[in-house]
């Protein structure tokens, strides 16, 4: 009587997140980003995006170079929008507030994925991580600079333990995600 039962459909794999999408998850504790409000979403794509540029910038070669197309644009963006905000500061130190590119890249994310009604973690996740990769390749002078300058920043800032390095902590967490699914490979949309 076997014979005549149909077998269950074997279950779909989960998919393997990508990078920037493990992030956010880590970064949100537990918590779904389609539910959280536009600042705290923001907060935690540029968190995401500050450790996906420095393992970027610090491990080129283990991350997919995104195709050309709009991530390169919006990657070229990041690169002048960050140029001028250092020239503003530089120019009127007292009344300028610094804005990382992670930042322009967080803030750019949150509001497409918002217009668009996904904030998922995947595609939020995946627009961080094809710019923040687009912009560590392409613009990797300025980046250089811009986290020599978050080193120096930052260790005015923390009175205990070693300097914080986004490159070492990008790796390290690029390490982790890579420990949990180590068939993943980067490859950001194009």
């Amino acid at each position: 009587m076997n014979l005549l039962r149909r077998k269950a459909p074997p279950s779909p794999e989960p998919a393997v997140p990508g990078f920037g999408e493990w992030l956010l998850r880590q970064f949100a504790n537990g918590a779904t980003t389609a539910d959280l409000p536009f600042a705290t979403v923001e907060r935690l794509c540029a968190s995401a995006g500050s450790l996906l540029s420095g393992a970027a910038f610090a491990r080129p070669e283990q991350f997919a170079r995104p195709a050309p197309g709009p991530v390169h644009g919006e990657a070229a963006l990041v690169a002048k929008r960050t140029a001028d905000g250092f020239r503003a500061s530089l120019a009127d130190r007292q009344n300028t507030v610094l804005a990382w590119p992670w930042d322009h890249i967080a803030t750019a994310a949150a509001w497409s994925a918002t217009r668009a009604g996904d904030t998922s973690e995947h595609a939020l996740g995946e627009a961080i991580e094809g710019v923040s990769v687009a912009y560590a390749c392409n613009h990797r002078e300025q980046l250089g600079a811009v986290l020599n300058l978050w080193r120096d920043v930052a260790a005015g800032v923390r009175h205990t333990g070693g300097p914080a390095d986004l490159e070492a902590m990008g790796g390290e967490m690029f390490d982790a995600y890579r420990a949990i699914y180590p068939a993943a490979v980067s490859s950001p949309a194009g």
